[in-house]
């Protein structure tokens, strides 16, 4: 196995391991983007719902970055380190690596440039792939990408609503996704699903139906 480079692409069956130390250095003055999949489990954690979480732990109450401290710390982070470890979203669970998915979805990977006093060690112990299973990201992996399809989905329709004057879906409303679904279940006489994994496929659901009502495309079909 060759190791992973500095700066430059590799794959998941490259050489890498990680042993950080919990200095949380890593926690302070980041940009920590966050999706519905992940507000979902962060408030689920928490015992709250999405919009509460939204209102509450997100910056503007978009849910779509977590908020800082005045310090410049994620709001998350205690004396003791990260208090919503479990529940995590998925850039605190790849660091130190950066993820790039292509157009055509194959994915690369690189090393993160870590705070220069971060206590953390780059091994060669294991691969990418040993990593990602050691952090429990995969699942929040694909949901990721599920919603950055929809969101590219949404921006191809809208920039075209724009030219042809068509209303555009209130998507903050769209994108908190326990009233999505609430709403959605109600109008259809539906129970909502308790997996987040089902919660997240349904919310997709909706999301690319409010696409196919107002004229754009589901699945690449009108």
């Amino acid at each position: 196995m060759k190791p992973l480079p500095q700066q430059h692409a590799a794959a998941r069956s490259s050489s890498f391991g990680y042993a950080c130390h919990a200095c949380s250095r890593c926690c302070h003055d980041k940009h920590i983007q966050t999706n519905p999949y992940e507000v979902a489990r962060m408030a689920a954690h928490l015992g709250m719902s999405t919009g509460a979480f939204r209102a509450r732990w997100t910056q503007d109450g978009e849910g779509t970055a977590l908020s800082r401290t005045v310090e410049g710390a994620c709001v998350f982070l205690g004396e003791n380190g990260c208090t919503i470890h479990p529940a995590r979203p998925l850039v605190c669970r790849l660091y130190p690596l950066g993820r790039h998915r292509a157009g055509d979805g194959t994915e690369s990977w690189k090393k993160v440039v870590p705070h220069p006093r971060s206590l953390g060690e780059f091994t060669q112990d294991g691969t990418i792939a040993d990593f990602l299973e050691q952090q429990g990201a995969q699942p929040f992996i694909d949901a990721a990408d599920a919603y950055v399809d929809w969101v590219n989905a949404a921006y191809g329709f809208l920039s075209g609503a724009v030219e042809a004057d068509v209303p555009a879906p209130d998507v903050g409303d769209l994108l908190d996704m326990d009233s999505a679904l609430a709403r959605y279940c109600d109008g259809h006489g539906l129970e909502p699903p308790t997996d987040i994994d089902a919660r997240k496929d349904l919310h997709l659901q909706i999301l690319y139906e409010e696409l196919a009502s107002l004229g754009g495309t589901i699945d690449g079909k009108e």
